[in-house]
């Protein structure tokens, strides 16, 4: 009987973990990202860094020698994190501003995607909060990790050598 209830107080105790892992979303490298949205119409990229740096330093699209053309359309910047007085603050149309664009929930496929990979697991678990099932998050984000002098040279979708521009490829203004 004792063997029972330890039972039941592990499968207790573990039930949170059973139920949220079929639901969380799944970190992917740049590249698993760029042939997910190279091979099927439902998938796209949801860039959620700021204007600035989605102007500035790029974005996945296509590049001088139209490598990439596909993602024409495929990469929409959404903000998950804006500037407020002075401060970072969650966007708070974020969602709303994703439900607007992309209308079946249940069949889009997202792919989040910051500057290095943080935000964009914040975003993730905001969109499956909000009902979307198929999330993804490029676990390197756009420029990637810092190097020892604090250089963004280590991954990320830019050192991948993926292609990237500054301008189209769905901006969102």
């Amino acid at each position: 009987m004792k063997r029972v209830a330890n039972i039941a107080i592990i499968v207790f105790c573990l039930m949170p973990f059973l139920l949220t892992s079929s639901y969380a979303y799944t970190d992917i490298s740049p590249n698993d990202a760029y042939i997910m949205v190279e091979d099927y119409d439902n998938v796209y990229i949801l860039d959620g860094r700021t204007e600035a740096e989605w102007m500035y330093v790029g974005h996945p699209g296509p590049n001088k020698l139209d490598m990439g053309a596909f993602l024409d359309g495929k990469v929409v910047n959404i903000s998950y994190r804006i500037w407020r007085k002075g401060i970072f603050i969650v966007n708070p149309s974020f969602i709303s501003e994703v439900d607007e664009f992309f209308e079946d929930i249940e069949h889009v496929v997202l792919i989040t995607m910051c500057r290095s990979g943080k935000r964009s697991v914040d975003a993730a678990l905001a969109l499956e909060a909000a009902g979307y099932v198929n999330v993804y998050n490029i676990v390197t984000g756009f420029e990637g990790g810092k190097d020892d002098a604090g250089y963004r040279t280590v991954n990320g979708w830019v050192l991948d050598g993926l292609p990237y521009t500054y301008s189209g490829a769905g901006y969102q203004d």
